[in-house]
């Protein structure tokens, strides 16, 4: 089907944005879904990846916009959501107006109102709902990427309350949902009341095999001899990428060392290493660099996002041959390359695991760039013990099915305040009636009014609601909906400031006690902490015996504080990555939930008149002593240039448009230069 049919329903204007990006004609699944992708009914595409289900749901979108309608385009990460957005502002040219929105869960983003097109996460989507932001319910055509992560312990739940809220709000909703592993795709189907459409249609075509040592079984061309090495140099030969999994970090580093040794007899390339070392030159930063240069790298949470976002446009380019990446890439980023190869199926947490046969096709879907490669091959690193059940239950098995994950008693928690707080349901039963909407209750067809009036006691408890012929939510109660915090988190700063004075120390342990923390793992060689905590037991918000059962879980909880504390103090960051054992990325990313927590903190400080914290959530965003703060509000300011110049008296904006030279000596000129136009603006 040639795009110009497309224009009775995009315009000619939109075709021809279409074809000045390569699109000429739809892929054969596309143009035979278009007619229901073009209708007003709910539709479930499952199609693999690479084979065009986002461009069916734009063009479902840009007829809505076209329509007057208003889309929300809801993905899992951050990441993704930016992806999106820049794929997505091509539609600018013929008029549409463009919007993301991530991060910040307490604001409305009011100035998307005017936008035609959306792209957000499941978390700020439902924040958005919580925080009664005006326009949320003027949207008309809901997407949702990655539907099957309805399945996921952790965004599952969010998704489906989202999806459940938004049909309540408005009835005439239009739902499409996009995945590339969907067994029980017929069951979401139905209760989204929607049509589906599947497909195992690949624009590239998969050829799986499994290496046993050096033995390389394809299922379509039998077993021939070769090494991991060998499949990997035959593929850089012949320019193609490969993309290899590793279960762990230490794994994927090592491997992509090992490498990066065969691709550098291919490629040299200065260009990506200077930007990899740029906000960081710590070890794990220059063995990347050194990586890189060769044509070769490693991709996992410890590097910063600046990294990973260059290694992931690197590869695309061909400037990397190979990338070796833990899971989370499979279904975080578009990454396609010629040849996949999964170095083992099992994982490490707590206990060794055989991963899950969609996270295997998530990998293994990988394979095969649309356009580039005329096939894509992934390829089961297995012993002699598991070839015939990686053959069997992961190549031609079924992924499992999706189930939903709402029934968890800490998501019914999270959930049940808001639904209350939005106004949803006044009574357990109307809670209870609420959630005979979701996916949990069509899977379960179960009560769950045990469970419910269990939550609804534990938050009448903690002050959140009151219960006088109908559930009301007290000021504490929308306020912690409003923070997107786990109402245990709102009850432990409510308690604890409510009765104590806290330094820095305690602050931060109190922001680490929480369940919404992450929490930095205690080591053997950590003894360290535990005569820290000792030393600062009178400053910490409570001190168990060495005897409790909760000793091990108050130390690492210290150890995090600790982290945070020597960052708050301007300790060099790969200083504190090496004396915690940690990665930038990482320390960033404690850094990110510390700040967020801190600033919900600081809310219910200032409803309770404690003052005690005032400044710490500035503080841990800049990693400065707070005579810095000051400084560090100038763009281009960061905690060594703020301390650089507070050090030599200019301490302020006014004291640096002083003494410009002075201070293009202490920062360089081209930075002081910046800096003295922004704040000439």
């Amino acid at each position: 089907m040639k795009v110009e049919e497309l224009s009775e329903y995009i315009s000619s204007y939109a075709v021809k944005i279409l074809k000045e990006e390569g699109i000429e004609e739809l892929f054969p699944p596309q143009a035979e879904v278009v007619d229901r992708v073009f209708s007003d009914k709910n539709l479930l595409l499952a199609m693999p990846t690479a084979s065009g289900k986002t461009l069916l749901a734009e063009l479902a979108m840009v007829r809505e916009a076209i329509k007057g309608g208003k889309c929300i385009y809801v993905v899992p990460l951050r990441a993704l959501a930016s992806e999106k957005y820049d794929s997505f502002k091509k539609w600018k040219k013929i008029g549409l107006r463009i919007g993301i929105s991530v991060g910040d869960y307490e604001s409305r983003d009011e100035h998307l109102a005017d936008c035609d097109i959306i792209i957000t996460t499941s978390e700020k989507a439902d924040s958005l709902i919580r925080n009664r932001a005006g326009w949320i319910k003027n949207i008309s055509c809901l997407v949702l990427d990655e539907i099957h992560l309805l399945d996921s312990e952790k965004r599952g739940a969010t998704l489906e309350i989202l999806v459940t809220k938004m049909r309540r709000m408005n009835r005439k909703l239009r739902i499409i949902g996009l995945s590339a592993t969907a067994p029980n795709v017929d069951e979401i189907a139905e209760w989204l009341d929607a049509e589906y459409y599947a497909s195992d249609w690949r624009p590239v075509p998969l050829t799986e095999g499994i290496l046993c040592g050096d033995e390389l079984e394809l299922v379509s061309d039998g077993v021939t001899r070769k090494s991991f090495e060998d499949l990997v140099e035959e593929c850089v030969v012949e320019g193609g990428g490969v993309l290899v999994f590793e279960s762990t970090r230490r794994g994927a580093e090592s491997t992509a060392v090992k490498l990066s040794k065969i691709t550098g007899k291919y490629v040299k390339n200065d260009r990506i290493a200077k930007p990899i070392l740029e906000e960081n030159e710590g070890e794990m930063s220059r063995k990347l660099a050194d990586c890189c240069r060769k044509g070769a790298a490693f991709h996992h949470a410890g590097l910063l996002s600046s990294q990973r976002k260059i290694v992931e446009e690197a590869f695309r380019k061909g400037d990397l041959r190979v990338v070796v990446a833990t899971p989370t890439l499979a279904a975080g980023v578009n990454l396609p390359a010629r040849r996949v190869i999964i170095r083992s199926i099992y994982r490490f947490d707590g206990y060794s695991k055989r991963i899950k046969v969609s996270e295997y096709k998530q990998m293994a879907g990988r394979a095969g760039r649309p356009g580039m490669d005329e096939y894509g091959e992934a390829i089961v690193c297995v012993n002699r013990r598991d070839r015939d059940l990686v053959r069997e239950r992961y190549i031609f098995g079924e992924p499992e099915r999706i189930t939903s994950k709402l029934g968890v008693e800490t998501h019914l928690r999270f959930h049940s305040l808001s639904i209350i707080c939005d106004g949803y349901a006044r009574t357990v039963d109307e809670l209870e009636e609420f959630f005979s909407d979701t996916f949990f209750f069509k899977q379960n067809e179960i009560s769950l009014a045990y469970e419910l009036e269990r939550v609804v006691r534990q938050l009448e408890n903690w002050g959140m609601i009151e219960e006088d012929g109908y559930l009301v939510p007290t000021k504490l109660g929308l306020l912690v909906s409003r923070l997107y915090i786990d109402p245990m988190t709102g009850f432990i700063f409510h308690d604890v400031l409510s009765r104590m004075e806290l330094d820095d120390t305690g602050a931060l342990h109190l922001i680490c006690r929480t369940p919404d923390m992450e929490r930095l793992n205690i080591r053997k060689t950590d003894s360290w902490v535990e005569e820290e905590a000792f030393r600062l037991r009178k400053n910490l918000t409570y001190y168990p015996s060495e005897f409790s059962v909760e000793y091990d879980w108050f130390l690492s909880e210290v150890k995090t504080a600790l982290c945070l504390k020597d960052w708050i103090e301007e300790m060099d960051e790969d200083e504190i990555c090496s004396k915690y054992s940690i990665a930038p990325g990482d320390l960033r990313r404690i850094i990110e939930t510390a700040e967020w927590l801190s600033n919900a903190m600081n809310r219910i400080a200032e409803e309770i008149g404690n003052n005690c914290v005032r400044g710490l959530t500035e503080r841990i965003k800049h990693g400065v002593r707070e005579e810095l703060l000051d400084l560090v509000e100038i763009k281009y300011i960061g905690r060594v240039r703020a301390r650089k110049l507070y050090n030599a008296g200019i301490r302020n904006a006014e004291e640096i448009m002083k003494n410009s030279s002075r201070v293009a000596s202490l920062i360089g000129r081209g930075v002081a230069e910046k800096v003295l136009k922004a704040l000439s603006l």
